[in-house]
């Protein structure tokens, strides 16, 4: 994202918005007001306005139509009766807003994968369709699904599936399972996230995680799990995130248990959703709280881009 343009009423400007503004250009953002000839330069760009005209809809008369070349954030002034479509994300103040917001919605709108956060050694990212073949090796590696479910031998049925999970996952839940790669070489590892799941009848987060048989005993899981619990933390505000985990599989009941994960269940049989797939196990039950118990002294996490 190079420019950002603004088509905002004058009289719906304001403080919050004035630094907005200053933070974009501080960030290296180009601001500039919409213009009938912004419209050829967009492939780079985000519009910010709080006209039906700028949307997406091809305005007659007026030489002004975005026609989904640009992601468009719509602002609606509470009390000033304004009512936006055809944008891609709505708000309604600027206090609590900042470039990297702004960002996340420009990369949504292009099918940019999301970087979640960086570790010393790995980073976490929305996975994209390039992600399968490595993943589809990694599932079919003597011993990897002793604990979780596999994959058919449908190939391009099962591409087909990840694709859809990708595609509606990350935009409708603000999460799933990513893909975790190293930072160094770039070689994907594995996959952490969280998926939803219930426990006690109450829908909850539950933490996800895999490594490829050649990524393991390195410390990749534990970086990976630590950096998912910060990023629900932090990022999502959740309270606290859950942890299912087949009661013989103890390398994995030791991991979340050194991030920080209590146990609360043992040996109950329940069905656990991953990757969209539901199967039943028997399971140990953990649960992590939103703690400082789970920073390490010396291990640094970014969330996103910073």
């Amino acid at each position: 994202m190079e420019k950002i343009y603004l088509d905002i009423e004058e009289n719906h400007s304001s403080p919050d918005l004035e630094g907005l503004v200053r933070d974009f250009r501080s960030a290296g953002i180009e601001v500039r007001p919409l213009t009938e000839n912004s419209w050829g330069d967009m492939a780079q760009a985000l519009v910010l306005t709080d006209r039906q005209a700028s949307g997406r809809l091809s305005v007659e008369g007026s030489a002004i139509a975005l026609q989904g070349k640009a992601a468009c954030v719509g602002y609606e002034p509470p009390g000033a009766g304004v009512t936006l479509s055809h944008v891609d994300m709505i708000v309604q103040g600027f206090e609590e807003l900042d470039v990297e917001f702004f960002r996340k919605v420009y990369q949504r709108c292009h099918d940019i994968p999301w970087t979640i956060a960086r570790t010393d050694r790995l980073v976490l990212r929305e996975s994209v369709p390039d992600d399968f073949d490595v993943f589809y090796d990694m599932y079919r590696q003597p011993g990897m699904t002793d604990y979780m479910p596999g994959l058919s031998d449908d190939k391009e049925e099962e591409r087909e599936t990840f694709c859809a999970y990708i595609r509606t996952m990350y935009s409708f839940y603000g999460y799933g399972l990513w893909t975790v790669a190293e930072k160094a070489s770039g070689r994907v590892v594995g996959r952490a996230g969280m998926e939803n799941g219930s426990f006690q009848g109450q829908s909850v987060p539950v933490i996800g995680y895999m490594k490829g048989a050649e990524y393991q005993r390195q410390g990749y899981g534990q970086e990976a799990v630590r950096a998912v619990a910060e990023y629900a933390f932090c990022e999502l505000e959740m309270e606290r995130i859950y942890g299912f985990v087949h009661k013989k599989n103890q390398n994995s009941r030791r991991l979340i248990q050194r991030v920080g994960f209590r146990r609360i269940e043992e040996r109950c049989r329940m069905a656990v959703q991953m990757a969209g797939r539901t199967f039943e196990k028997d399971i140990a039950g953990y649960v992590c709280v939103n703690t400082k118990a789970l920073y390490f002294p010396g291990k640094s996490i970014t969330i996103g881009d910073e």
